[in-house]
């Protein structure tokens, strides 16, 4: 095969017709010969960039952290790890002595912030027939609206810690604020719990944030919106990227958003980032590229012969393509299979 290639770029020298202005011109035997073949380009609409390290983080919008408002020992555990489960739905019940005076404290607030309402409209009445001064109808209503802003802070309170039902007084419920999978439980059962302390996390099953770290030469060009792939086809968009390069890694973080159950939190995997393409970019197999001079080119099919036409790389894609700038009409034939032999062609020409 050697010998063959040798005798082919000889031909290519001492015929003149047979390279004219660096055409490479083939008979149909030296075509079969060297598997010259050509293919088609394709415009290309964005640049991949591939391979790049990312990890899956919970969704920053559709995940919660359940937290326990009073401090207590938990005395029942409703859900585990990585189970599914509804919006409301309990996790934990935990016996607390906050929780038990707070029934009684809601129901004397609601008894205050009815006495003192009733005792404001009375004193407002009173002062329309002019039987008391304005200054004893100002002092009602304070009391009226202190007694409502207790009443509204213990319902609040209520609300975070539901009281379970069928169970002992004290007993409250921590409940799921959103549908989802549990992330994470921190609460174990006959252990003390502290007032506001982690629970439980809890994440939406179908969505997760994607963390990936896009090199330092293409910052500038990363932009709220852009497409990212991940293995299995899934795809979402860039929805925040750091203001600033990681000086270690000379990267930067960029965050995105997908819609897929098939990645859980902490997995670490490669995605791709979608950039716009220039003008003139096309989309070629990487087969038909052939480095020369430092760069790279393309071998056209014109006519009878093959040119060599210098490229700009921008990338190339793990299922072997690659994206070039050069100026091409859309109907260009490149060659694809037998590029390195019109290169040999090519430099014995000269």
């Amino acid at each position: 095969m050697h010998r063959l290639l040798f005798a082919l770029a000889v031909v290519a020298v001492v015929l003149p017709c047979h390279a004219v202005a660096q055409q490479i011109v083939l008979t149909a035997a030296q075509r079969q010969a060297m598997d010259v073949r050509v293919g088609k380009i394709e415009p290309a609409a964005d640049v991949p960039l591939d391979g790049l390290p990312a990890v899956v983080r919970a969704p920053l919008e559709d995940s919660a952290v359940v937290t326990a408002p009073f401090a207590g020992v938990v005395v029942a555990v409703l859900a585990r790890q990585g189970q599914m489960v509804g919006r409301h739905q309990p996790l934990a019940r935990i016996q607390s002595r906050e929780a038990m005076t707070l029934g009684a404290d809601l129901a004397a607030a609601r008894g205050d912030s009815r006495v003192a309402a009733a005792q404001a409209a009375r004193d407002r009445q009173l002062l329309l027939e002019g039987i008391i001064p304005a200054a004893r109808v100002q002092a009602a209503q304070a009391r009226r609206e202190a007694a409502a802003a207790r009443l509204h802070e213990l319902q609040a309170a209520r609300a975070m810690a539901p009281a379970a039902a069928g169970v002992a007084p004290g007993i409250y419920e921590l409940r799921a604020p959103l549908a989802g999978r549990v992330l994470e439980r921190s609460v174990r059962l006959g252990e003390s719990i502290a007032a506001l302390a982690k629970a439980y996390v809890i994440a939406r099953r179908d969505r997760v944030m994607l963390e990936l770290h896009v090199p330092a030469r293409h910052a500038a060009a990363v932009r709220v919106g852009q497409r990212v792939r991940v293995p299995g086809g899934a795809q979402g968009k860039v929805t925040e990227t750091a203001g600033a390069i990681d000086a270690a890694s000379q990267s930067v973080l960029v965050r995105a958003q997908i819609d897929t159950e098939s990645l859980r939190p902490g997995q670490q995997l490669t995605a791709t980032l979608l950039l716009p393409a220039p003008a003139d970019a096309w989309s070629v197999p990487s087969s038909a590229l052939v480095e020369r001079g430092g760069g790279y080119v393309l071998f056209v099919a014109r006519g009878a012969g093959y040119s060599a036409v210098p490229v700009k790389l921008l990338a190339q894609t793990s299922a072997g393509r690659s994206v070039v700038v050069a100026a091409l009409a859309v109907d260009t034939k490149v060659v694809v299979s037998g590029a390195g032999a019109l290169k040999v062609m090519a430099q014995g020409a000269r």
